[in-house]
């Protein structure tokens, strides 16, 4: 750890990380709002440059100390000049970073969410993971989008496979880091924002804060989900195919997690068993 850092070693740090598509540009407004001792950033710049270097250190082309001093280098900028008592960095890019983290800050918190692969790959797609500028930059752009073939040993995945396979590379790179982490904390997306908000709660005692709702200046009813193309349907309204391929590409990590159980699900997969 570099005298720099060292130095700012009385601030806390926090990182919820995920696969992406978990509100964590809702998480950064509500802490960064409503708590004056915390500084919290949703994906502050130059994060896709870092998610540049981690996809490309998922398949060898960068390596660890390259990936330690870049991070290093390009959140000095945002720590070092805080006057709060907590920085908060809420940025599913930095999930690639999770064995890295501890190299840079001393004692950080991992919040890691969770979210159903299903409604992770609806929610991607939705937002135009695979079609427009974003569908171009995942194709064109080396290492924009993590090489999940590559890595997962998997051939012939479609739109949705690709989705599914990020969710499987970032949770099990999260997973996997867990054991170096002191204060490490896995909450469900589900959890965070159903009806008593009651991971966001949970979320608000792990960094030491009173949770605040109806009297809070950006309170969790005021969420919202920009950007939605609403072009894919919840799980029971897809193909047989398109089920198959989440449960190729996502177990067993899915059932880990607890997802999939659901007998309309497997009767689904079984039926496309049979086909």
């Amino acid at each position: 750890m570099s005298a720099d850092t060292a130095a700012k070693a009385e601030l806390d740090i926090a990182l919820v990380l995920s696969a992406g598509r978990t509100g964590t540009k809702f998480l950064a407004q509500y802490l960064d709002a409503n708590y004056p001792e915390v500084t919290a950033r949703h994906e502050p710049k130059p994060s896709r440059s870092l998610r540049l270097a981690s996809h490309a250190h998922m398949v060898g082309a960068v390596s660890r100390d390259r990936l330690v001093a870049l991070l290093r280098r390009k959140r000095q900028r945002y720590v070092d000049p805080l006057r709060a008592e907590m920085y908060v960095e809420c940025n599913p890019f930095l999930a690639g970073y999770a064995d890295v983290i501890r190299e840079v800050w001393q004692d950080p918190l991992i919040i890691h969410i969770v979210r159903d692969p299903r409604e992770h790959v609806r929610s991607s797609l939705n937002h135009g993971t695979a079609t427009g500028w974003k569908g171009l930059g995942n194709r064109f752009i080396p290492y924009w989008y993590p090489d999940v073939a590559k890595i997962l040993n998997l051939e012939g995945l479609g739109a949705v496979g690709m989705a599914a396979g990020v969710w499987v590379v970032m949770n099990r790179q999260l997973r996997e880091s867990s054991r170096h982490y002191r204060r490490y904390s896995l909450l469900h997306y589900e959890k965070v924002f159903d009806a008593n908000y009651s991971g966001l709660r949970e979320i608000c005692a792990l960094l030491g804060l009173a949770y605040r709702d109806a009297d809070a200046p950006v309170s969790p009813k005021q969420r919202i989900n920009a950007g939605q193309l609403d072009v894919v349907s919840h799980w029971r309204d897809w193909s047989v195919a398109d089920c198959r391929e989440v449960e190729r590409v996502c177990q067993p990590l899915m059932a880990e997690y607890g997802y999939g159980d659901e007998p309309e699900w497997r009767a689904k997969l079984a039926a496309g068993a049979e086909a």
